[in-house]
């Protein structure tokens, strides 16, 4: 029309029509840009005249030749922008999903989250974490792994309003936005669903259970800002897992457990640099001729400002951070130097001292060299030096444990499997671990006299032990009927409150002196 009434074709204004078709290939791609060139050049074609003045019509030449150029362009833009949207989907597709499962990622998320915070609709956040998703990945291995997740999260999204509402935060762990308004009471709905993930996922033939655990977050009482649900949700994961339950919904009190968490950590790495720890020493009792062979070494912190703290609140935060391998190092050493004041009289005494080493610290790929160098940094002889690992640690990455443990027991270094029974994978490898000694779990010692079962499986423990020509320890030992217990069946060793408590090395080198007094049995 704007050509039409400025005078025809003649005039420049015939290259506005590049406006429509580009326009047209940029909505409706290359079909668009293609059917509105052909209708353009129709309309600057036969229906226009060179000059609508004179009315004189433009020769099929010319037409005809405007016609293929509008094609072309036509053609050439609807072909630019569907290269460019298929690139910008692709960049889309990197940026907000994952690759593995397909699910919107974290970003997405919290876009979601902002978009029903702006809406003031109310709802949950949920963190759900698969605990056992590396034993898993052991079992049906790596090539398989990303089909079985697929078929997990399947899984997940068949239980009721979750089919879109599941976002990929990391291998383990999935974010779920659960609208108020569309769900029942959420007490109601979590026990469903963790009822629902109580059931094996069918996997090639194999029947797979899921180990999760739930953290809720709660919009609008507890946050109006998505970052700050998302970080209420991760502590009440963790609150979940330390209270060794399946679900926690975040309480206002919970952020001192995370602030505590932090504080403590940069508390522990200021006092491994003032020699704020203290190792303090228990004896082991031999049962067959009441002597002290093997002292533990636990550490102890005395705190700046609060004062004595055990292992306990401490050392399961330090364990999942870095700060374990400095902290073990100056254990190492400390007790390494501790060695020499036990053993004193070298021709009488012959102790050793036994180190508890955390998951972490075995997995470090330097860790058994670097114990031998301190060994000989300090000139102790290895077999003054025992280890304590738990079950639980060293199934984790075993055949590369299992080779590291026996590089130490070369050098004659005692190993300790502390904690059996209280795991569930140590009959499997306990053959093919390189161990000396079996510490049973002081669980099972404090319920002697009270229920048979548990004497059953102390008895059985012990046979089997000897039967794989292993010692056994038995921790937690506190009554004389325990330790009565424990004889009959031919134990081999003992420590606990009945025999000495934890104490400091002074102490226990005085405790040591006058030891020959006692008479435990």
């Amino acid at each position: 029309m704007i050509v039409y009434y400025t005078g025809g074709t003649r005039f420049s204004y015939a290259h506005l029509i590049y406006v429509p078709i580009i326009l047209a290939a940029y909505f409706y791609k290359i079909k668009g840009g293609v059917i509105t060139a052909v209708t353009g050049g129709l309309f600057l074609g036969p229906f226009m005249p060179l000059n609508t003045d004179t009315m004189v019509s433009q020769g099929l030449e010319n037409w005809s030749f405007r016609m293929s150029m509008l094609i072309i362009i036509g053609a050439f833009s609807g072909y630019l922008f569907s290269l460019l949207e298929s690139q910008l989907e692709k960049v889309n597709q990197i940026a907000y999903y994952d690759p593995e499962t397909g699910l919107p990622n974290k970003i997405k998320l919290k876009q979601a989250m902002e978009t029903e915070i702006a809406a003031e609709n109310d709802f949950y956040l949920i963190i759900l974490s698969i605990n056992n998703f590396i034993d898993i990945y052991k079992v049906i291995g790596f090539m398989n792994f990303s089909n079985y997740i697929k078929e997990l999260l399947q899984y997940i999204k068949n239980f009721k309003n979750l089919k879109n509402k599941i976002y990929y935060i990391n291998e383990n762990k999935y974010g779920i936005i659960l609208k108020k308004e569309e769900n029942e009471e959420l007490l109601i709905y979590l026990n469903k669903f963790v009822e629902y993930m109580d059931h094996a996922v069918k996997f090639n033939h194999l029947s797979i259970f899921n180990d999760i655990s739930l953290g809720i977050s709660n919009y609008p009482e507890q946050s109006q800002i998505a970052d700050e649900l998302l970080d209420q949700a991760f502590v009440a994961l963790k609150k979940a897992n330390s209270k060794k339950l399946q679900f926690w919904q975040y309480q206002q009190e919970d952020s001192n457990f995370k602030d505590n968490n932090i504080q403590i950590l940069a508390d522990i790495n200021q006092s491994i640099i003032n020699n704020d720890f203290e190792i303090y020493y228990q004896p082991k009792i031999n049962l067959l001729n009441n002597n002290v062979e093997t002292l533990e070494a636990l550490i102890r912190w005395n705190h700046p400002q609060k004062g004595f703290m055990s292992p306990g609140k401490f050392i399961p935060i330090v364990e999942q951070s870095s700060l374990i391998e400095p902290l073990t190092e100056w254990v190492i050493k400390q007790v390494l130097s501790d060695i020499d004041q036990f053993n004193q009289n070298k021709e009488k005494e012959n102790y050793s001292i036994a180190i508890n080493i955390s998951a972490r610290n075995l997995q470090h790929p330097n860790f058994a060299e670097s114990l031998i160098k301190n060994l000989e940094l300090f000139k102790i002889n290895p077999e003054r030096l025992s280890l304590e690992i738990t079950e639980t640690d060293l199934i984790l990455e075993i055949k590369e444990n299992i080779k590291k443990l026996q590089r130490l027991k070369q050098k004659g270094i005692k190993i300790y499997l502390d904690d059996f029974g209280k795991g569930y994978s140590s009959l499997k490898y306990l053959k093919e671990l390189p161990v000396d000694y079996l510490k049973i779990d002081r669980y099972f010692i404090k319920n002697i006299g009270e229920e048979k079962a548990t004497e059953n499986i102390i008895n059985s423990i012990i046979n089997m032990a000897h039967a794989l020509d292993l010692k056994v320890v038995a921790e937690g030992v506190e009554t004389k009927e325990q330790l009565d217990f424990l004889t009959g069946l031919n134990c081999d060793y003992a420590q606990g409150y009945y025999f000495a408590r934890p104490d400091t090395k002074e102490n226990i080198i005085k405790w040591l002196a006058e030891e020959e007094k006692y008479n435990f049995n």
